[in-house]
């Protein structure tokens, strides 16, 4: 083989890795953090602002695994209403969000079987009495 069929194999060997590249690259999932993105950075000052409400009420939900489920307790003379986000960082397929839907001592008990094992970062959003509070908190699920 002479030097001129070697630099045409060599050529071929590179453009079908340079294929083989592009379709993998193709093929990944590339999940965004979340699809309106630009909408949150809008009201990124709101959220803030819900931050600071929940600091000034001085009392957090608390959070904690409890048997087959995991208990997430309102503070205390609040009435909440909103929604918590069980964000899954890897894959948004395992993403949850559920309407805050507490019992008389203000607790609410999310099922664990609704979410696969893994890190979460829980963003709670809810209202009460015309206030609006933002809380999050990281969880792993075994």
């Amino acid at each position: 083989m002479n030097w001129g069929n070697k630099i045409v194999v060599a050529f071929i060997l590179f453009v079908v890795f340079i294929l083989y590249m592009v379709v993998q690259a193709f093929q990944q999932n590339t999940d965004l953090v979340a699809d309106d993105y630009y909408a949150q950075e809008i009201n990124y000052q709101q959220r803030l602002e819900q931050k600071a409400n929940l600091k000034k009420l001085g009392d957090k939900v608390s959070i904690q695994l409890v048997g087959k489920s995991i208990a997430l307790q309102f503070p205390k003379g609040q009435n909440p209403k909103g929604e918590i986000h069980f964000y899954h960082p890897s894959r948004e397929l395992f993403d949850q969000k559920i309407t805050i839907d507490t019992d008389a001592e203000n607790k609410q008990l999310v099922a664990r079987e609704k979410l696969i094992a893994g890190n979460y970062r829980i963003n709670i959003t809810w209202q009460s009495d015309g206030t609006e509070y933002f809380q999050q908190e990281k969880l792993f699920i075994q």
